[in-house]
């Protein structure tokens, strides 16, 4: 980095650490001054627009390397020579409030930031390590979280699929399924969101140390496991209340399994619960790992619905190319019907144009080829001849096989609808479903 280096972002209104606003500012006009601020404004405004929830910082004894954290991916960013990577920390630490000269011990303050109307907490945490420093600073703000299934991207054919098992008066158990971390939170919501609970009583049971945020018109009923309680221990006095639906956070074996399979049967409930899983297959096949009464599992079980997240091709810079027939011939995709494919830009400092022009980082994406990211929805119905193979082999290939001759579209048929778009690309999809 240049000593003349200068900030080139947004505007900015900070609210630094302090006891009150007169402290607040005076830190501000401190900092101002600083040797390090613009470098210091420069991290925020990048980490905002980048969308990443957090940046580290490594000091060693020449350079300070940058990577982000951004829609599940850490991304390597150009490094910072060590002296303006020090005078940007020691603004930072200003910042909020910690002591500029501890670089050994673990620290941690934050400061906000608005940036075109929005707030963002930032929270800086620093800690010495062997090879010198490493410092993260997270990224905090209020986002909207997608409530319903076609807001995480399911196709409107397959949602209304869905739809009619989930609303159907002979509904049993329905699955669902993602990958820790992955959505495996916002897919439950999206099922929930997809039922008839203005019209039928939802209750859901979930531990105490773990309760999920509110979902309208579900009620939650909490049992307390550090007292040696379980998902049970509710239900006798919530069947007063004659509930129409029972959805469960956590089933950890077979034996509770069978006793919400027992639940639902004698009092004719519909249930809902949820396991983590690559795929809906993959999801039924885990639960049955816990060694469920098979038969019981078999019958009772309607419908799964599974949800992976890909990242989104950046609008502004992805780059279309003309697919090899051979290659949409292999995808199964119609080759007379498509006539580019997208992929990312991935932008490198010091890249040039045919006109031997430096080309510029864009400005929505940050250089990094996808902004945000969007739901694959993969539903699997469950029928008869699924339920029996479910009984007498239950393998991955050979259910996969059955499921896919009765009309099942898989994630990965998911996945080239939203490639064939210009949504996602092919390598993105690939390593979503590699993982």
């Amino acid at each position: 980095m240049s000593d003349d280096f200068e900030y080139s972002g947004p505007a900015i209104q900070w609210t630094l650490a302090g006891d009150d606003a007169t402290q607040q500012e005076e830190n501000l006009d401190k900092v101002e001054e600083s040797l390090g601020f613009d470098h210091a404004q420069q991290l925020v405004a990048d980490t905002v627009a980048r969308q990443a929830l957090t940046t580290v910082l490594d000091f060693t004894s020449k350079m300070v390397a940058q990577r982000a954290h951004v829609d599940g991916i850490w991304h390597k960013l150009p490094p910072m020579d060590r002296e303006s990577g020090d005078q940007m920390l020691a603004t930072l630490k200003q910042m909020a409030g910690l002591n500029v000269k501890e670089r050994r011990q673990r620290q941690e303050g934050s400061f906000t930031a608005l940036i075109r109307k929005i707030k963002y907490k930032v929270r800086l945490v620093s800690q010495g390590v062997k090879t010198g420093e490493r410092v993260a600073i997270y990224l905090d703000w209020k986002r909207p979280i997608p409530e319903t299934l076609d807001e995480l991207g399911m196709r409107p054919s397959a949602f209304d699929q869905l739809t009619d098992v989930l609303r159907s008066p002979d509904l049993g158990m329905f699955l669902v399924t993602a990958r820790p971390g992955e959505g495996f939170t916002t897919a439950w919501r999206g099922v929930m969101n997809a039922c008839d609970r203005l019209v039928r009583d939802f209750y859901v049971i979930e531990d105490a140390t773990n309760v999920e945020p509110e979902i309208i018109n579900v009620k939650s009923i909490t049992f307390d496991s550090e007292a040696g309680e379980d998902a049970m221990t509710p239900i006798p006095n919530l069947l007063l209340k004659e509930p129409d639906v029972l959805a469960f956070t956590d089933l950890p074996d077979g034996t509770m399994i069978d006793k919400v399979i027992n639940l639902s049967c004698d009092h004719e409930l519909p249930v809902f619960t949820r396991i983590p899983g690559k795929g809906a297959v993959d999801a039924t096949l885990s639960m049955m790992v816990m060694k469920p009464d098979r038969k019981k599992f078999a019958k009772l079980l309607t419908g799964v619905a599974c949800m992976r997240l890909v990242r989104v091709l950046c609008e502004k810079c992805r780059v279309g190319y003309k697919p090899h027939p051979s290659l949409l011939q292999k995808l199964g995709l119609p080759p007379g019907r498509i006539a580019q494919l997208y992929k990312p830009f991935i932008f490198k400092p010091g890249m040039l144009d045919e006109d031997e022009n430096e080309i510029e980082r864009c400005k929505n994406c940050c250089g990094l080829g996808y902004r945000g990211r969007t739901g694959l929805v993969e539903f699997l119905k469950i029928d008869d001849e699924f339920r029996q193979a479910m009984i007498s082999k239950p393998k991955l290939e050979t259910l996969s096989a059955i499921a896919a001759k009765n009309g099942h579209i898989t994630l990965k048929q998911e996945g080239l609808v939203l490639v064939a778009k210009g949504t996602t690309s092919l390598e993105e999809l690939q390593r979503v479903l590699k993982a």
